[in-house]
């Protein structure tokens, strides 16, 4: 369930950029926005006004998003099993597993005392991965046999998930129902190119979780969520317009949906300035939003 603050006006420092909104989600370094049509923005909180910045770090913001975070949610995976666990971040993890005195170890847990759910989301990983068929503790065991002494490793990536349990694990995008791969995704390259920069892969997660907190509050709103970048109006001097340049990232590129105000004479020239700061987008709308 998203946080229940109060809708408030969030602008730049210098104005040009005004929006109504209530805050659902944040970090040190980012805010999410929801307006009262129902669409996500994020913004950095740097990019916005003193006020703003202030708001976040104020106690009735930092408790309203403390109990929405904890919130226990219900996916959807491929085959329709129902997965209880909290998406925490985008992240790669290793799923070891090896035969140890005749007993099957994942990562070094003896699985016989797992979790069921666990035991589950593990059958089905491997499952796929290897392209043959484990269902139930018997099939694993048979497959176990034939690692002999090794030990198998299986990189995940995806996301960061908390089970009812309290474990917590590695579940690749293809577990997921079709529906929720597309709501989980964007953002995931970003992710993959930040390894470097903490902050950025941090923002990609502070949005995916935002998004799936919305998505389990409503599943009927699935909007994405949009970066607002705003950084370039700060180089607006005299009577000059602010346009909003509106990007969908290229087919097959998991990017987000993004929006950069800018400062142009005219929206040709707001556009070829986008464009040189985001090749793996294409335009899909140009329109003034102040003079």
């Amino acid at each position: 369930m998203a946080a229940a603050t109060q809708a408030r006006e969030w602008s730049s420092p210098n104005g040009y950029f005004r929006v109504e909104a209530e805050a659902i989600a944040f970090d040190d370094k980012t805010v999410v926005l929801k307006k009262p049509t129902g669409e996500l923005i994020a913004a950095e909180l740097a990019e916005l006004s003193e006020a703003d910045q202030e708001y976040v770090q104020s106690r009735e913001a930092k408790e309203a998003y403390a109990k929405s975070v904890d919130q226990m949610q219900t996916w959807t995976a491929a085959d329709g099993m129902k997965v209880r666990g909290r998406v925490l971040a985008y992240g790669k993890k290793d799923l070891t597993v090896r035969r140890q005195l005749g007993k099957m170890i994942v990562d070094d847990k003896r699985f016989a005392a797992m979790d069921p759910l666990h035991q589950k989301l593990t059958f089905t990983i491997i499952s796929k991965i290897v392209g043959q068929e484990i269902t139930d503790e018997k099939s694993f065991e048979e497959w176990g046999k034939t690692l002999r002494a090794d030990t198998r490793t299986f990189p995940l990536e995806g996301v960061l998930m908390e089970l009812e349990s309290g474990d917590e694990i590695g579940v690749p995008f293809f577990l997921f129902a079709k529906e929720e791969q597309e709501l989980l995704q964007p953002g995931w390259k970003a992710w993959l190119e930040n390894e470097s920069n903490t902050a950025a892969q941090q923002r990609e997660s502070l949005m995916m979780q935002t998004q799936a907190m919305e998505y389990q509050r409503d599943r009927e709103n699935r909007n994405q969520i949009e970066a607002v970048k705003l950084g370039l109006l700060a180089t607006a001097t005299g009577v000059i317009s602010i346009w909003e340049v509106i990007l969908e990232p290229a087919q097959g590129n998991y990017y987000r949906r993004t929006s950069v105000m800018v400062p142009a004479q005219n929206s040709q020239a707001a556009e070829q300035m986008v464009m040189q700061k985001y090749p793996g987008f294409r335009v899909v709308g140009v329109r003034r939003a102040s003079r």
